[in-house]
């Protein structure tokens, strides 16, 4: 068993499900309509303010309001382009499917639902043996949700920044903290949500709790959509003690029973499921301390301060020459490998090594 604060707080037995990372997050578009204060962007710059610069002269922020918070120090050598659902995106999943054992495609950008071929994505991805899922603001959603859902779309991430114009207004660049807008961003929102329960989508909430503040929050959102919508509360990673101390509030709030431990080798995220007095389910997803035992070692953010993230995964990129990249890592982006190189290098190696001994530790 790991040793987390979360599990800590676990005062009675509950089953431990350990099962094993075969996901592979993909990068599709760097566009987003909003401008969130904490956007990592998948550890690249954004594009859009970045067009005609060079690797070392990547601006942090430009006009579009938008932020890449790990950009200053991750090296990132590239900007990012979308990718098309044609032969060479099939060939890049299979090579990643073979070597690393993949089945299910996790979608990320920037905001997947502008990508205007969305739908073809989900299907070649399909196509190549994976499973798909999208992480989602549901700005977009109604457009190419039902497109989606016919390729074979599995579940849908919303991440939820706001349950009312206010709140999400709070987290946007200065220059877009509007009410007019919040309000639009919100219910088209909604309305995502509401489409893709009635598509027949696993539809899924992602709501991240920095402190007490935030616990209201989480109360209305659980108030104000329907049952069938898993909930996921997340820590802050910048926000350590504070966060997971108002995470307990919350739980607590709710009388929130623990109904099980998931544990996933060779990710450092791992979930804490909880059932609600009217039988409601709910989870909260924490960051254990995981890293690749050699590529991690001299890192200079390789302690329990810098390190936000862990060993989290495999991301999937594409530049602007349509050269298919890798990344283990957004806070070292300086570690990406075009797609030919990885695929035979000990990074690949040692990532295999990780979840093999990973999953022999956790079940022991």
């Amino acid at each position: 068993m790991i040793d987390h604060p979360a599990l800590r707080n676990i005062r009675q037995a509950v089953p431990v499900r350990v099962t094993v990372d075969r996901t592979l997050r993909v990068k599709v578009i760097d566009a987003c309509g909003m401008t969130c204060t904490f956007c990592h962007n998948e550890g690249t710059p954004v594009s859009a303010d970045n067009q005609e610069d060079h690797a070392g002269e990547f601006g942090a922020a430009g006009r579009s309001g938008r932020v890449s918070i790990y950009l200053a120090t991750n090296g990132a050598r590239f900007t990012t382009a979308p990718v098309f659902p044609d032969d060479t995106f099939r060939a890049a999943l299979t090579q990643l499917r073979d070597v690393l054992d993949f089945d299910e495609v996790h979608l990320t950008g920037g905001e997947p639902t502008l990508h205007p071929r969305l739908p073809q994505i989900v299907d070649v991805s399909r196509s190549a043996g994976y499973k798909v899922s999208v992480t989602s603001n549901g700005e977009n959603g109604g457009r190419v949700l039902p497109g989606c859902a016919t390729a074979g779309l599995d579940h849908v991430n919303f991440s939820i920044f706001g349950t009312t114009a206010e709140e999400l207004a709070q987290v946007q660049n200065t220059r877009y903290r509007s009410h007019s807008l919040g309000g639009r961003k919100i219910d088209a929102l909604e309305k995502s949500i509401s489409l893709s329960l009635d598509l027949g989508l696993d539809a899924r909430a992602n709501v991240v709790i920095p402190n007490r503040c935030h616990v209201r929050r989480v109360h209305r959102l659980l108030e104000k959509y329907s049952p069938q919508l898993s909930v996921r509360v997340l820590s802050s990673l910048a926000d350590g003690e504070e966060s997971l101390e108002a995470i307990d509030l919350l739980l607590e709030e709710l009388q929130a029973r623990p109904t099980e431990v998931r544990l996933i080798a060779g990710t450092s995220g791992f979930r804490v499921g909880y059932q609600l007095p009217d039988g409601r389910a709910l989870f909260v997803k924490h960051i254990r301390s995981l890293r690749l035992p050699e590529t991690c070692v001299g890192c200079r953010f390789n302690n329990s301060t810098d390190c936000h993230e862990g060993y989290y995964g495999v991301r999937l990129y594409r530049d602007p020459r349509g050269t298919f990249h890798v990344g283990v890592c957004i806070q070292r982006m300086d570690l990406c490998l075009p797609l030919e190189e990885f695929v035979t290098s000990t990074v690949c190696s040692e990532i295999r090594k990780l979840r093999e001994q990973d999953y022999h530790d956790l079940t022991a």
